[in-house]
């Protein structure tokens, strides 16, 4: 099991990742429709510029922690609550 998860960890050590994950949950939470994260909304948001963006989401989408949904010429992001799910489990061991 810590085996499985150290590359999540590892992932999640990067602050832009946080930011990026902290900014597409909190847009879920606001938004009724799926359409809310968008990478360019996190651009603007964040002062990250969109090849940052893409290269974090990148590591954060094969990590299992992001999905992304194209549409048209935009990508929506969603967290992926099973990985943190997963994260939970290991961290409660220790409280």
């Amino acid at each position: 099991m810590v085996t499985k998860l150290a590359p999540l960890f590892k992932t999640l050590s990067d602050a832009n990742r946080l930011k990026i994950l902290n900014f597409v949950h909190n847009r879920q939470l606001k938004c009724a429709d799926a359409d809310c994260a968008c990478m360019k909304d996190i651009s603007k948001q964040l002062d990250i510029g969109m090849p940052t963006i893409s290269h974090h989401v990148k590591g954060l989408v094969q990590a299992g922690l992001l999905t992304v949904r194209k549409q048209g010429r935009w990508s929506y992001l969603e967290v992926e609550p099973k990985q943190f799910e997963k994260l939970e489990k290991f961290i409660t061991l220790f409280t």
